[in-house]
């Protein structure tokens, strides 16, 4: 079950996800924060059929320089999938 209702210093509305990755709500909906930063690191949407890896393995660590981005298979390879 999905934990959503906190706010974080900024203000927005803060949460985990069932798959335990941290979200944010844009006020358009949830979005996930490890997506965002990557997205900001690269300036630009990231490509359908790519995916955001975590390098340490950790979901909540979103800094841009444990972000990286990769392709569905690549990500797979990793996670043994």
């Amino acid at each position: 079950m999905a934990k959503y209702g906190k706010s974080s210093k900024s203000g927005f509305k803060t949460g985990t996800n069932s798959s335990g990755y941290q979200t944010f709500n844009t006020g358009s909906g949830w979005k996930s924060t490890h997506r965002a930063v990557a997205e900001k690191k690269v300036g630009g949407t990231i490509f359908k059929g790519c995916e955001v890896h975590h390098i340490n393995g950790n979901k909540t660590d979103n800094r841009s320089s444990n972000l990286t981005i990769l392709s569905k298979a690549a990500h797979r390879k990793i996670h043994g999938k």
